[in-house]
């Protein structure tokens, strides 16, 4: 889980400020070819003649935020309120006023888990990032809700990395709004970013949008690539799509591999469905999409209806992995609070 961009303070991403150095090093070239190997990296949503609809950095690990802070939540919640009612049982005494201000710090660590829990429920289901082939314009919506829109001309990119606390270094295409100083950094989001977040991908993911904006056949050869568009245009991605969403990370790796790790990526499913379910779905501004007007009979048009049949592996494997690791939880919830209540 990496939520740089998305959280407060030093996730935020830093502007007003000039471009450093590796910035500078790590600049993509919007005019020169990348790599011979393009790939648009499960990131589309949608593709057309006039636009091209990728998903947000947070998307593909959708789910992390709600587990982890409901995981960290419940034990500090529990605590506090034991240790108020065996304060209370103790009134006038050192041992209650002890134990009424443990009981506010445990609720304190309790409401920072809850605040991680909210970074995914209760905003939107994804932050989308429209690029106009014909206007040359870039759309994004920002955590906030705000959306900036930027020529794709005057756009600074480049490959950019940040690392989550104790999580592997992920890398990303940013892209910067400047000042007219040519610079000074005005706005920041994060243009794409591949699936796993690897490095070695990120030149072809990269390469798959610079054409599409670039090369006079880019429509058609990012048309004629696109296997796979997410469900998500002005709708929910919905329980099926959520779980495949949710064991993608497992889908490279054998069959025998992934249902040992099933309870994992279960636990992450349900996070990822309850962080969905508690959004809202977000939807571009009349404006916006008067400006991304599409034909009627665009030949290029592209999105989830498109997608071909999924493979058993891609789409019945990662069901049952959930299914089974749904009742792992289940039994292990079950004797945990049996248990508890007997302790109690």
């Amino acid at each position: 889980m990496n939520i740089t961009g998305l959280g407060p303070y030093k996730w935020k991403y830093k502007i007003d400020r000039p471009l450093v150095e590796e910035e500078k090093l790590n600049c993509l070239h919007k005019k020169d070819k990348a790599s011979k190997e393009p790939d648009y990296d499960l990131s589309v949503i949608c593709l057309n003649s006039t636009y091209m609809e990728l998903v947000d950095r947070w998307y593909p690990s959708k789910g992390h935020a709600v587990v982890y802070g409901v995981m960290g939540a419940v034990p500090f919640v529990l605590g506090a309120v034991l240790m108020l009612v065996a304060a209370l049982e103790r009134q006038g005494t050192f041992a209650m006023w002890f134990g009424l201000g443990i009981s506010f710090l445990f609720s304190l660590v309790a409401i920072c888990f809850f605040y991680l829990f909210c970074l995914e429920a209760f905003r939107r289901t994804h932050y989308p990032i429209r690029v106009n082939r014909k206007n040359r314009m870039v759309y994004a919506f920002k955590p906030d809700g705000k959306i900036i829109k930027a020529s794709w001309d005057d756009l600074f990119f480049c490959k950019a990395s940040s690392k989550p606390p104790l999580g592997e270094r992920d890398y990303d295409i940013r892209a910067h709004v400047l000042d007219a100083d040519g610079e000074t950094i005005r706005a920041t989001f994060t243009l794409a970013m591949p699936h796993s977040g690897a490095e070695e991908r990120l030149v072809d993911l990269w390469e798959y949008v610079r054409r599409y904006m670039e090369e006079d056949k880019g429509v058609v050869e990012n048309y004629e690539l696109t296997q796979f568009c997410w469900p998500i245009s002005g709708r929910r991605e919905g329980v099926r799509y959520g779980i495949i969403g949710g064991f993608s990370p497992a889908a490279v790796a054998p069959y025998l591999i992934q249902l040992p790790f099933s309870p994992y990526f279960a636990l992450i499913t349900w996070g990822r469905l309850i962080a969905m379910y508690t959004s809202r779905v977000p939807h571009w501004p009349e404006s916006v999409e008067a400006e991304c007007s599409v034909a009627d009979n665009d030949p290029y048009f592209k999105d989830w209806r498109d997608n071909r049949k999924l493979s058993f592996k891609q789409g019945v494997v990662p069901v049952i992995g959930f299914v089974i690791g749904s009742i792992f939880w289940g039994i292990a919830t079950y004797y945990a609070v049996t248990n508890l209540m007997h302790a109690m």
